[in-house]
């Protein structure tokens, strides 16, 4: 049996202890240490899923056992920890969005090339079953040429001012930048690069400094147009809907099962509208966090690039970015 890729996981957070979860359901990976700054909570996490805990970012990414880091921390740290991490000669995993901003993802995309070590980053939705069924149909031609797309992502909360996410600062954006940036690169992956973004953001309802809806209007290079919204507001929420010149699809996940990862494609639901009836399409069942890690095993070991990279991260920021940039000036922001 080949033996797993030792890793180190940063950030122990609730989604950290859903990816050290899914670390555990590979045999093709091992918690090696951990690192967390609250230190009652990542002696916890260490306890939970068998791995030691360190003292600092510096000791857990240092251990001999670590191969690769896992960096599920706050937005505006992943470049400085990203560039920690490839001095040492350890790939680096990090969560979605890549960065704070596009110079920083730039910094990191060439910090982990001049060491020679993968930056892979989490772009998980992809990879569930009804996102690459889609990818098939759309392939196949099944839908004709599509002409928009509409997707929402919501998720309610309490943001208090101990949350990174609280702020508008370190969180610009706030729920397209954490949730809907999921829809835009998985739009990306079945239609295409983005031209040209507008966007609109409000404070409706949160206590928190950040807007809690948010609104971004698409231009696909190929013609096709697409609006992504999402809020920290309303129930949880999680669709994409496709409409092409031969039949229309609807995408949509049951959310009361979030963040279970692993049970979304049971819950979810895909049908195809034509012409001449409704059709249910059939897809496979994926494990998409177990799916993204092994390739991250993969690439630790040479034998994969990752599906997205630095190329990939970066451009589902950059629409975010822009979406921002075009509700400060009230004009559209072109995408070079």
């Amino acid at each position: 049996m080949t033996r797993p890729v030792g890793l180190a996981l940063v950030g122990t957070g609730r989604w950290g202890s859903r990816l050290a979860a899914a670390v555990g359901r590979s045999n093709r990976l091992r918690l090696v240490t951990c690192f967390g700054r609250d230190a009652g909570r990542r002696s916890g996490f260490a306890t939970e899923h068998g791995c030691r805990a360190a003292d600092s970012f510096e000791e857990a990414i240092e251990h001999p056992g670590v191969e690769g880091v896992v960096l599920a921390t706050p937005n505006d740290v992943h470049a400085s920890q990203a560039g920690m991490c490839a001095e040492q000669g350890r790939h680096v995993f990090v969560e979605k969005p890549i960065a704070y901003s596009l110079s920083d993802a730039a910094t990191m995309e060439t910090a982990c090339r001049r060491a020679g070590v993968a930056l892979m980053v989490g772009h998980a939705f992809r990879r569930l079953g009804a996102a690459r069924r889609v990818k098939e149909l759309l392939e196949a031609g099944t839908l004709g040429r599509v002409v928009l797309a509409e997707a929402n992502f919501s998720l309610p909360g309490v943001l208090t001012p101990d949350q990174w996410r609280y702020y508008r600062e370190s969180c610009p954006g706030g729920p397209l930048m954490q949730l809907g940036i999921h829809h835009v690169d998985t739009l990306r992956y079945w239609l295409g690069s983005v031209e040209r973004v507008q966007g609109s953001f409000a404070r409706v309802a949160t206590s928190a400094e950040i807007d809690d809806v948010g609104v971004a209007l698409l231009d696909f290079e190929n013609g096709a147009r697409g609006v992504i919204t999402g809020s920290y507001v309303s129930p949880r929420t999680f669709f994409l809907r496709l409409y092409g010149s031969e039949a229309a699809l609807a995408y949509s996940i049951d959310m009361t099962v979030w963040p279970d990862a692993g049970r979304l494609d049971e819950h979810t639901t895909l049908t195809l509208f034509r012409q001449n009836g409704i059709e249910d399409v059939g897809m496979s069942r994926r494990d998409m966090l177990v799916e993204e890690l092994e390739e991250f095993a993969s690439c630790v070991k040479g034998e994969a690039e990752p599906e997205t990279g630095a190329t990939e991260g970066t451009a589902a920021l950059a629409v975010v970015l822009a979406a921002l940039e075009s509700h400060a000036s009230g004009q559209a922001a072109q995408l070079s």
